[in-house]
């Protein structure tokens, strides 16, 4: 799978899959409808609002839960170095498939959006 293929996997399942999608503010998706609902909010937040920056993978962890969409939820701790700013750490998790995971490590460069507001709430598009 190109890299391309990877990054339109990814939008897509961020679109599509928002259940499995939280940030370092504990949301984490699953079976809590107001946990999900809030993932989809700040997924459609980023969509549109998001802060585009750079960010290196530290540690990779699954949660041992999936999403309904079959994607395995996993906590990536990442250092996110936005433009002109100080670079700072966060978690976010977030549904993966399994084709997605691969290619993913520690120490990894990712492409993540934040949340200008609260940047400690992101989500990966890119890697």
């Amino acid at each position: 799978m190109g890299l391309l293929d990877r990054v339109k996997n990814a939008q897509q399942q961020a679109a599509g899959a928002m259940a499995g999608v939280g940030g370092a503010a504990g949301m984490t998706g699953g079976g809590d409808m107001s946990a999900q609902m809030a993932a989809a909010q700040l997924a459609n937040k980023l969509g549109a609002q998001g802060v585009e920056a750079s960010g290196v993978i530290r540690a990779i962890r699954s949660t041992g839960e999936t999403d309904m969409g079959g994607g395995q939820k996993t906590e990536v701790d990442v250092t996110i170095a936005p433009e002109g700013g100080s670079s700072y750490d966060t978690t976010i998790t977030q549904s993966f498939l399994a084709a997605q995971l691969e290619g993913l490590e520690a120490g990894g460069v990712v492409t993540v959006k934040y949340d200008p507001d609260n940047p400690s709430a992101a989500l990966m598009y890119g890697w």
